[in-house]
């Protein structure tokens, strides 16, 4: 079974190409919406919500009260430190403004990165994060304003807790990972985040975490393996920009090629573990290239083979057509013509025109099988689709030559 997707840390998507790209290849993404949470999506997550490709999950009471348990024991053991570091009465030394935080732009949009209503202007404030109170338990929440950590006002949607960034963005994190860990669900986001979720959100990783000042580069997010693979596999066919391609078309793609997505898919889950070893790969560079090594060497010789393919049988439906139009008729369907009164005169001109109609179907389907056949033939339908055009693609697909 294909796992789906689970947007975190927020509700709305903010990079529409990240989700167009997304929507190529997985095959449902869920979300995290608190109930009775009002919309603002972009079209393109409008329509991606309508086609119930991006659906909404409540946040499950179970989630919030297992994902508590770390956390209330780790104020009781470092809750002074928590304090000194995180507390409320210290964010103008918090030094975090919205568009350094990692949540995007500013403007209406709260460090947590969820629109918030009201007249208290702290709302307003880019430092804090903001997590919805239906997300967290309330032992938790209770013991976080206690000790000086959130506090608690209505806005847009319900009640909020607003803290500092960096907790709200932790708590989402392993929020996030209790629910994909038991629902089957791979978590992913668009966001440049200075943690990942990972397996075992323990007392101790979250202190390692939080009060470690772990270097940058020991904790910091990065796709994973099956991620950064689909990912660099698109980008051999299709533009890195993908603002300009209407999300009705991405739809499209995904209705009328879902076989060879399949295909891919399971080809890239056997490169995820073949290449299993790449995700210990400890340096960013290091880990990057060793990607591009593979994709080269995986994805670009078998599209290469692919074309080929496409090429070889395009040459031989173009023989075949020649053969027909410089040959009469076999023996024996003259015989069949003559049989039901038809001349061999007049047979002749309508079985040729016949072979010429047929000849692009012939194509189109053998193109097909070829395609379906192959696993990077999702691939080779995207570049046709969306991918740059070049003078070759605009000669093949003119028939016939």
């Amino acid at each position: 079974m294909d796992r789906f997707a689970l947007y975190y840390p927020h509700i709305h998507v903010r990079d529409d190409d990240w989700l167009k790209y997304t929507a190529l290849y997985w095959p449902k993404m869920a979300r995290i919406r608190p109930p009775g949470y009002p919309l603002q999506d972009s079209p393109a997550a409008q329509e991606l919500h309508a086609a119930r490709w991006l659906f909404d999950l409540e946040p499950p009471a179970w989630a919030a009260a297992e994902v508590a348990e770390p956390f209330l024991e780790l104020l009781q053991e470092h809750g002074t430190t928590l304090r000194d570091r995180f507390g409320l009465d210290g964010i103008e030394t918090w030094g975090l403004p919205l568009a350094d935080a990692g949540f995007g732009n500013a403007g209406s949009y709260s460090a947590g990165g969820e629109e918030l209503d009201g007249d208290d202007p702290t709302w307003l404030n880019p430092r804090f994060g903001y997590v919805h109170a239906s997300r967290i338990s309330e032992d938790l929440l209770d013991s976080a304003v206690d000790q000086g950590l959130a506090l608690v006002r209505p806005g847009r949607g319900g009640i909020w807790a607003a803290m500092h960034p960096q907790l709200a963005t932790v708590y989402m994190l392993a929020l996030a990972e209790q629910i994909a860990a038991e629902n089957c669900l791979h978590p992913i986001t668009d966001q440049t985040l200075p943690h990942a979720a990972m397996s075992g959100w323990t007392v101790e990783r979250l202190a390692s975490v939080l009060l470690d000042d772990l270097p940058a580069d020991a904790s910091a997010a990065r796709p994973t393996l099956e991620e950064a693979f689909a990912f660099l596999a698109f980008a051999t066919v299709i533009p890195a920009d993908l603002r300009n391609v209407p999300i009705e078309k991405i739809l499209a793609i995904r209705a009328e090629f879902g076989s060879e997505l399949d295909g891919f898919r399971e080809f890239t889950a056997d490169q995820v573990e073949r290449l299993g070893a790449i995700e210990d790969v400890r340096d960013a560079g290091l880990y990057q290239e060793y990607l591009h090594s593979e994709v080269d060497r995986e994805v670009r010789a078998r599209l290469d083979d692919l074309d080929d393919c496409m090429r070889s049988a395009g040459l031989e439906t173009a023989r075949a057509l020649a053969n027909v139009r410089s040959v009469a008729l076999p023996p024996m369907a003259a015989v069949a013509a003559n049989a039901v009164g038809v001349t061999p005169a007049l047979t002749v001109p309508a079985v040729v025109a016949g072979c010429i109609v047929g000849a692009p179907l012939q194509w189109r389907r053998r193109r097909r099988e070829l395609a379906q056949e192959s696993p990077v033939g999702y691939l080779f339908q995207l570049k046709r689709a969306i991918g740059p055009d070049t003078l070759i693609d605009k000669l093949r697909r003119a028939w016939p030559l």
